[in-house]
Order: C-alpha cells, then structure tokens, then sequence
C-alpha cells in the first residue's frame, strides 16, 4: 500500500514523507526550546509573563498545523502529478487545507506578539513603547484580515482554492486566484518581520553593557532575518502554483516558517541557562587548580569582574565562627554589581534591577 489513500499507484511517486520529516523535525526542536525557555522563566527566575505564554500557545498553533500536514499527505499532498490524484480524495484534502489556513495564521502571528510583548518588557523610553504597541496592534490587524480572507477565499466556502469542490453537487460559486492574493498577504508580511526585527535595536544601542553582550544580543535578534528569508521562498513556490497538488512545497516552507519563528523568539530568554552553564563549567575548572584554594580564587576573581558597591568599593563584613566554635577566619564580601551587569541595563528606568552576590572565603586552620 503506497503512502496516499486510494491511489491506483501505489508506488506514486511523492514529496509526502519529505513534508512529514521536516515538520517533526522543526516541531521537536521547537518543543525542546520552548521547554528550556519555560524551565528558565519558571524555575530559575521564576518570573513569567504574557510573551511566555504566547509562545506556548503559538507552539500548539504549529503543532495543529503539522498534525493537519501530515493527514493531507494521505489525502494527496506531496504527489508530484496530479493525474495520481484520486478523484475521491478532492473532498479531505480541500477540507484539510481549508482548516490548516487558520492554525498557520495563528502560529505566525504567535510568535510576533510574543517576540512584541517581552521588547514592551524591557522598553524605557515613552517613545519606544508607543512604536511597540502601535506595531503590536497593526500586526494584529493584519493577521486578522488575512484570515479573514483565506476562509472566505471562495463563495461559497464549500469550494477551496485552486477550484476544488469539497461537494460535488456545489456547481457554482466562484474562487479569488488565489496567487496574487497569497502573494501581497506575503510581501506585507515580510514588511511586519522586519519591522519587528529592528524594534530592540534601538534600546540595545543606548543600553549600557558590554560592546560584546551588546553584539551578541543584536546578532541574535538579527536571526529573524532567516524568517524573512523562508517568506521570500513562500513568495517563489506561491508563483509556481497551478493545481491542488503544487502547494505541498508552500506547505512545507509554512511550517519551517512558524516553527523557527517559535525558535528564534525563544532564544534570547534562554541566556541565564546559558550563563548558568558557563558559571558551572568555569567552577569545575578551578576546582581542579591546585595552587590557589577554591574560595580565595573565587574571592579574588569577584573582587577583579566588579562585585562592588555604586562607589566601587569592596564591601567587607565581620568573620564567622564554625559549627564547632572554631575561628575558620571567614570573610563575607558582599555589594552591588556594576553597571556592566545584564540585570542592571537601561539607566534612565524608573525600574532599576539591582543584584546582591555574597562570597564566603574560608580558611581552615
């Protein structure tokens, strides 16, 4: 039995488990980075928002539209020629795409208010928060009508695009060519990305960290680039459309589309896990160096990366004694980080985020 239902052919030839492949895929890495981001927003500095809980919501969105993928496979997409097509597939596979249309539209939106919504977070100046909102809500806007457009592509519904009729006893009606319309929801589309790509870039120039942490954040806010690239393909496969079955490599893009979109708009919450681990790795490797004791090393490493109060000074505390009532000559160096700190970015916030560390330095007798 070949992949496609009812086919004469069972050994049609077919694009279906490319599709398939690349829709799991693209949905398990998505999953894996949306878990990480939950793991860090909620159990490492437990604090969550609304741009955490878009993206899980945008995740189930791509998840519905590569189950609804992969069942139109069985139907039909992903034949390479359309006299393979059984006649009695026509009905489930117009109606699966006519239902995947609303869950693709989600997604992509999804990740764009998500992406909005934690820039609105780290927003000082009245200006910038303005620009958010207004592209927060033009973006809804358009994503609205857009689906608006694509279930009410044909009249009556019961007719897809691409004139297929989901019941044969419909013999009128009629359908929008459906090429230039995908075409111009596209081309807008990539106007909001980039839009939305170059929002943070300029609270990030006028943010006080380091040239590197600052070249860093702008190169992987710069990933949406790749999204724009995926629309700029959707455009060519949409001009290539002639029949039903030409839509499987559109299809398949779409999912690339809203499912590295999920990935790129989870990234950059990811970076205390990321330190996290750093930290961890560079602690193991001074437990091995042997001529300097752990906690003087750690000590004299806090003291040089800025573990200092608003003046620059090193606070010292008063020694403790051991469980035992022994001296263990211990010192407590504490005080604020500097403004280098990731925690302490935007200097004009009323919201300023300050970061106590506390070092315990211990010497035995």
């Amino acid at each position: 039995m070949g992949w496609t239902y009812n086919t004469v052919n069972p050994d049609a030839p077919t694009d279906a488990p490319k599709i398939v492949a690349v829709g799991v895929t693209f949905s398990v890495v998505s999953l894996i980075i949306v878990s990480l981001r939950l793991y860090v927003r909620v159990f490492m500095i437990k604090a969550t928002g609304i741009d955490d809980w878009a993206i899980v919501a945008t995740w189930f969105c791509a998840l519905g539209f590569s189950i609804v993928t992969y069942l139109q496979t069985k139907w039909g997409l992903g034949l390479q020629h359309l006299s393979d097509m059984p006649n009695e597939n026509y009905f489930n596979f117009g109606l699966l795409q006519y239902a995947g249309a609303p869950l693709y539209i989600a997604s992509i939106l999804g990740f764009k208010l998500s992406l909005l919504f934690s820039f609105l977070r780290i927003a000082v100046e009245r200006s910038h928060r303005t620009a958010i909102l207004i592209l927060l809500v033009a973006c809804t806007a358009f994503n609205f009508s857009f689906l608006m457009v694509q279930i009410n592509l044909c009249q009556p519904i019961s007719k897809q695009e691409a004139q297929l009729e989901w019941d044969p006893a419909v013999t009128g009606g009629s359908c929008l060519d459906s090429v230039p319309v995908y075409t111009i929801m596209a081309s807008i589309t990539i106007i909001f990305d980039v839009l939305i790509m170059l929002t943070p870039f300029p609270m990030l120039l006028k943010a006080q960290i380091q040239k590197q942490k600052k070249a860093i954040l702008l190169g992987i806010f710069s990933l949406g680039i790749f999204i724009t690239v995926i629309q700029i393909i959707r455009i060519l496969t949409i001009k290539s459309l002639a029949n039903a079955i030409d839509s499987s490599q559109l299809i398949m893009w779409s999912m690339v589309e809203n499912n590295l979109g999920i990935i790129v708009a989870s990234i950059p919450p990811l970076s205390p896990l990321i330190r996290s681990v750093r930290e961890k790795t560079s602690s193991s490797g001074r437990t091995k160096n042997k001529s300097t004791p752990r906690g003087m090393s750690y000590a004299m490493q806090s003291m040089r990366t800025g573990n200092r109060d608003r003046d620059g000074h090193v606070v010292l505390g008063s020694g403790h004694d051991t469980m035992d009532g022994k001296d263990s000559n211990t010192v407590v160096v504490s005080g604020n980080l500097d403004n280098s700190s990731e925690e302490f970015i935007f200097p004009n916030s009323n919201h300023r985020i300050h970061q106590k560390t506390e070092v315990l330095i211990t010497r035995d007798h």
